[in-house]
């Protein structure tokens, strides 16, 4: 499983979309590439049917170490779509992340999980 990284140029900006599917049965994590700074717009994660497990979690990932780690938002348990948009701007630094786990969905169902953000003109370090 691969993160697909995807870039179109909007009027309002340059919109980033960072996107995986998983295979039948498997957990997967989608992740923001750090290597520049994004304003999260929101994630999405579906599953091809009701998944039997836990829901899918949003996680910020602080370049400055787990202790600055931060869950955003946990989806419901066994909910077959969860969707996460911040109520508060939440912009990113060139080496922070979010990161989307989406749990294995029991058999034959896979997720697919996006996350939607603005690149934005901070530079890498600052």
């Amino acid at each position: 499983m691969a993160i697909t990284k995807t870039v179109e140029h909007t009027a309002w900006g340059t919109l980033v979309i960072f996107s995986q599917t998983s295979a039948a049965n498997t957990a997967q994590t989608c992740s923001t590439d750090a290597l520049q700074a994004y304003r999260l717009l929101f994630t999405t994660c579906n599953y091809s049917a009701a998944p039997t497990q836990a829901g899918v979690t949003a996680t910020f990932n602080a370049a400055l170490g787990a202790a600055f780690d931060t869950v955003l938002n946990t989806g419901t348990a066994n909910a077959q779509a969860t969707v996460y948009q911040p109520t508060l701007p939440i912009t990113l630094r060139a080496t922070d992340a979010i990161d989307v786990a989406a749990p294995a969905g029991g058999a034959g169902i896979t997720s697919s999980v996006m996350i939607y953000s603005l690149a934005t003109n901070e530079r890498r370090g600052l």
